[in-house]
């Protein structure tokens, strides 16, 4: 039998829009990702971008950190309204999504930007 596939993150494209992100300095480091936000004020879906310098590895090793912290993103409920990006660290890409998953769910309650269950 054939799955669904997992819900698409709305994405951040603009480099100037990722770039205000960062520069708002609200962000949270963990072992395998730095989770920066910056809360837009409004009820559309939070939007993500997710970066991997080459200090994470090879570009296999960058691609990988890149997908398993897309799939820890969809594991956690962020409220609507927020624009977020999620920086790979060196371990993200040979970490377990589960692992990633719960450790963002930890950031992200740290800056209390999940939503009310």
């Amino acid at each position: 039998m054939l799955t669904a596939p997992p819900p698409a993150l709305d994405r951040l494209r603009d480099s100037a829009t990722i770039a205000s992100v960062l520069a708002a300095r609200t962000q949270r480091a963990g072992e395998f990702v730095v989770l920066c936000a910056i809360d837009r004020r409004d009820d559309q879906p939070s939007r993500f971008a997710v970066v991997a310098s080459r200090r994470v590895g090879t570009a296999v090793a960058r691609n990988r950190a890149k997908r398993v912290l897309r799939e820890a993103a969809r594991g956690v409920a962020f409220r609507p309204g927020l624009d977020l990006v999620l920086i790979a660290r060196r371990d993200a890409a040979a970490a377990l999504s589960s692992v990633v998953t719960q450790e963002l769910g930890k950031l992200a309650s740290a800056l209390d930007l999940t939503a009310a269950r």
